[in-house]
């Protein structure tokens, strides 16, 4: 019976495949690197692709291995138990296969990139997708959900039998983990932090790195942390910050220094000051010289902005941004219309508006769906702009 399913399982994979111009004419079963791998594991990839071209390296050693497969018709990464029960199972896809939602993510943080491996996850959960892409001169692994929203990413050179590098070549070895997964060395990294999910994946030395989302005192952090339990790196996940203008009657010593030397005579009409969260960032000044107006922009610490392009010189009356909560009536029917159809069966949890001089420049609307949380952007119209797992 257990061999029955393992070929279910293989003609399942074989229904995402390759475009007839990449098929490969392999002859008979061979694998690399499987030194290491137990026996069960290898014994289950033999019995489900016994033809197949197959690349071992190992996640989490003595629990979590990967077996990169390729067979004339199909390229798939399966990871596996050391018990050899297939876990997940990644299916590469065309390009043209993933969901809207994730080419306009990709396209929009992303311009210009080039694709070099798309795959669905077939079997584990959650389902979803996976991106391998390069962008300027950095290598990317993106992840998003079932419905196309997106989870996290990663930097650095691809794994893969091909290092990653070529079109079409297998993506890093990654997996999903629950925090009881995480080596106790990663948990006991994690203890001031609230866990929310994780992923293991084999970096370019073939060395596994945990990349794992948290959150703590409100704010949400991306850590990376080896096995050892040494968190790598740590990266806070900003939120949209709330801009505020606020009218100055009296200027910073500094920028009057300034203007005393470079501005003689003049008298103040219209000064700013433009906060982000309640952090200063800018500084606009507008001041009559010998009846003539001339405008400045200083930074947060009144050095002289030169060529400020869209500041005061070019745009003296500066946008008044606001971000203010609204109620799901107030919704475009165009973004619930995009829920109802992406999201079937959404609960409303909170929407707010991002304004510029009283137009609305962008919605975002938090929904809860099947025990996840999502943040849903969409324009001033209602026209998705992208999607989030929170």
């Amino acid at each position: 019976m257990k061999k029955l399913i393992l070929f279910a399982f293989a003609s399942t994979v074989l229904i995402s495949s390759c475009s007839k111009e990449e098929a490969m004419n392999l002859e008979g079963f061979t694998a690399i690197n499987a030194a290491n791998i137990p026996q069960a594991v290898q014994s289950t990839i033999q019995q489900s692709f016994p033809t197949a071209k197959v690349a071992y390296s190992v996640i989490q050693p003595n629990a979590l291995y990967v077996a990169d497969v390729t067979t004339a018709t199909a390229e798939t990464q399966i990871v596996l138990t050391s018990k050899g029960a297939i876990k997940e199972a990644f299916s590469k896809i065309d390009s043209t296969a993933l969901p809207a939602s994730v080419l306009t993510y990709l396209a929009t943080n992303f311009p210009g990139y080039d694709l070099l491996h798309a795959s669905q996850k077939t079997t584990g959960t959650p389902t979803g997708y996976r991106v391998e892409l390069k962008y300027k001169t950095e290598f990317y692994s993106v992840l998003f959900d079932d419905k196309g929203a997106y989870v996290s990413q990663t930097t650095g050179m691809p794994g893969g039998p091909k290092g990653g590098k070529e079109k079409g070549s297998h993506g890093p070895a990654v997996t999903n983990l629950a925090l009881t997964d995480l080596p106790v060395a990663v948990q006991t990294a994690l203890t001031d932090y609230t866990f929310q999910r994780a992923t293991a994946k084999i970096d370019s030395q073939g060395i596994t790195i945990y990349h794992v989302h948290v959150e703590k005192s409100g704010v949400s952090y991306e850590l990376t942390i080896d096995a050892s339990g040494k968190v790598i790196s740590s990266k806070e996940i900003p939120t949209k910050p709330v801009i505020t203008k606020t009218d100055l009657s009296a200027l910073p010593a500094a920028i009057t220094s300034y203007l005393n030397t470079n501005a003689v005579g003049w008298t103040l009409k219209n000064a700013v000051s433009i906060a982000a969260d309640n952090v200063t960032i800018h500084y606009h000044v507008l001041v009559s010289v010998a009846g003539a107006v001339q405008t400045y922009m200083f930074d947060k610490d009144f050095n002289l902005v030169q060529n400020a392009r869209k500041g005061p010189k070019d745009n003296p009356s500066l946008p008044n941004f606001t971000v203010a909560e609204i109620t799901q009536a107030q919704i475009p029917a165009a973004a619930i219309t995009y829920l109802n159809t992406n999201y079937a069966g959404w609960t409303f949890n909170k929407a707010q508006s991002v304004t510029a001089d009283a137009t609305v420049k962008e919605i975002e609307v938090y929904i809860s769906l099947a025990g996840k949380n999502y943040k849903v952007e969409f324009d001033g119209n209602g026209v998705f702009l992208g999607a989030k797992l929170k």
